[in-house]
């Protein structure tokens, strides 16, 4: 077999949660360019749906939009039976769904709300939960499945310049969770992975903007360039390579492990 047809997708199928638009809407462009039909989910229906037929006349590919909050327990079962019921399968399940600080630089624990560190590890950790076991109860009856959960590089090292306290503990937890759930599914030949985007340009919260003109956050933003090798914000599609690796037979023998795609930012 060709090297280039490990990566086909062919009569496979996809579901992204937190897919409208960003990082998520990205891994939900691989997976139909390499010829998956896919299940765009994310909290915003009418913005998943303009996605999914975006995305649908440009690959040709079968792309249904579904509405759902993966923190809950019932929507999150939804969502996968909806699935099947759609597309007939899933093959491939990236639990991407998620929120960013929402208000950046963090300066002292004391003022940090218990309220906010709550809402974080419920968004952030407790829907990938939610969303890898769903999801490989299909999976371990077909015997086979990738599931790919998004990580952060604040999951693996501390944040020296924004403070995210709540997002980096709940992105620990998503990595300690992949590997966990990598060694306990791996006899049912599902893998678990996980992706830890560095910086990339999202713009999920303000301070990630980078038209943001507040001089305090022009000079963390400068901060966290000069600390990244690269030199740069990643854009959303340049997490697509590693995206179609872990979803295909490309990775075959891959499990447990987090990637991080990061410009160098932990090797620095």
């Amino acid at each position: 077999m060709s090297v280039l047809n490990l990566f086909k997708l062919d009569n496979r199928v996809a579901l992204v949660t937190g897919a409208a638009q960003g990082i998520g809407f990205q891994y939900a462009r691989a997976m139909s360019e390499a010829g998956a039909d896919v299940a765009i989910v994310d909290i915003n229906k009418e913005k998943a749906e303009q996605s999914a037929n975006e995305l649908a006349q440009e690959t040709g590919r079968k792309v249904i939009a579904l509405g759902a909050d993966v923190s809950n327990a019932e929507d999150t079962e939804k969502m996968v039976q909806d699935t099947l019921k759609k597309l007939g399968r899933l093959d491939i399940c990236f639990a991407n769904a998620g929120i960013s600080e929402p208000d950046l630089p963090v300066k002292d624990i004391e003022d940090y709300p218990n309220e906010l560190w709550d809402r974080l590890i419920k968004v952030n950790l407790r829907s990938h939960w939610l969303t890898n076991t769903t999801a490989a109860k299909v999976m371990k009856k077909q015997k086979k499945g990738s599931i790919i959960n998004t990580a952060s590089i604040y999951g693996l090292a501390a944040d020296p310049i924004w403070g995210c306290i709540g997002y980096s503990a709940a992105k620990g937890g998503v990595v300690n969770l992949t590997r966990t759930l990598g060694v306990m599914l791996a006899p049912y030949n599902i893998r678990v992975n996980a992706i830890a985007p560095g910086f990339v340009d999202t713009g999920m919260s303000e301070a990630e903007q980078l038209d943001n003109p507040d001089p305090e956050i022009q000079k963390l933003q400068n901060e966290t360039l000069f600390r990244t090798p690269l030199g740069r914000y990643a854009q959303p599609s340049e997490m697509q390579g590693i995206a179609l690796y872990l979803a295909s037979d490309a990775s075959s023998y891959a499990t447990g492990y987090t990637y991080a795609v990061d410009g160098g930012w932990l090797s620095a």
